[in-house]
């Protein structure tokens, strides 16, 4: 896991510690409620595993601070013209950047709940700003709908700063992703050969559904499990945080799951495809056969 060292964020949020009542408290919210039977599903969706098969958050911010930007160049235009047509569409913007920030911040925290230490520390930062924006934001729309055109003046400053503080928020949305590598696929720099190759594994040693940790010629770590009779081989690393599949559980109809034990991320063992968040992407998998000494052979299936 990266440790997000060497960056400005890293070093002004490391000592602040008092975000991590913040934190605790957000923490316990959230892990409370993806407890509850029937969650999982949702909280799947949150992550972006079903149906984008990519990361929620980043998709739905883009609307929001497009949303945001938007609103407060049609302010500005209407501060150099006069035009009072431009009124009417910033505060359509504002309200449309509104609806999906609230996405936002669910799906946000969603994906944070799965970090710790100093990630934790800084994705709690950027809630807390987002959170704070968006109360500025509300505000603003408040002041717009019944405050009249003599305080729209103060309605858009109020925007302004809102904006302000969205982007300085985005500074350590940026940090959790590029410093930290928060949601992002362990598997994408993974070199992997496409020709036959054999592994140090014995064919007749498989046991059912246990497990074994192997490796290519090239370093690449698989988990190798034999699954009703038949040999299946995906990538051990967890797609979300690194995690070692190879110790993790046995889930779902007829158990043909396998769950990682750091986040309990859930990957389908037969072609690597993630069946349950927070991963978002699949693991790489393997076509196998047997050498004739009794070895196992893989190659990539791309």
């Amino acid at each position: 896991m990266s440790t997000g060292k060497n960056t400005f964020g890293d070093h002004l949020v490391r000592s602040w510690r008092w975000l991590d009542p913040f934190a605790s408290f957000f923490g316990a919210i959230m892990t409370g409620l993806w407890k509850v039977p029937g969650t999982r599903p949702l909280k799947s969706l949150l992550h972006g595993t079903w149906p984008l098969a990519h990361p929620l958050h980043p998709s739905v911010t883009d609307l929001t601070i497009g949303g945001y930007t938007a609103m407060l160049a049609m302010d500005v235009l209407y501060l150099a013209t006069g035009d009072r047509g431009l009124l009417r569409a910033a505060d359509f913007l504002l309200v449309g950047a509104f609806i999906t920030s609230l996405l936002s911040i669910v799906s946000g925290l969603t994906d944070w709940n799965e970090t710790v230490d100093n990630e934790r520390r800084t994705g709690m930062l950027h809630g807390l700003l987002m959170v704070l924006a968006t109360i500025g934001f509300v505000t603003s729309l408040l002041i717009r709908l019944n405050g009249g055109l003599d305080a729209r003046g103060a309605a858009i400053v109020i925007s302004a700063v809102a904006w302000l503080v969205m982007i300085v928020s985005s500074y350590f949305g940026g940090e959790m992703v590029f410093a930290f590598g928060t949601e992002v696929n362990r598997q994408a720099w993974t070199d992997i050969a496409t020709k036959w190759e054999t592994v140090d594994v014995r064919v007749g040693d498989l046991e059912d559904r246990k497990p074994v940790l192997a490796e290519t010629a090239g370093g690449v770590p698989l988990f190798v499990t034999k699954l009703d009779g038949e040999i299946y081989v995906i990538g051990n690393t967890c797609t979300h945080a690194g995690g070692p599949l190879n110790e993790g559980t046995w889930v779902g109809t007829g158990r043909c799951e396998i769950e990682c034990p750091w986040h309990a991320s859930r990957f389908c063992v037969k072609d690597g495809t993630v069946h349950g968040g927070p991963a978002t992407f699949d693991e790489p998998a393997w076509k196998t056969r047997t050498a004739g000494d009794g070895r196992l052979e893989v190659r990539f299936s791309g």
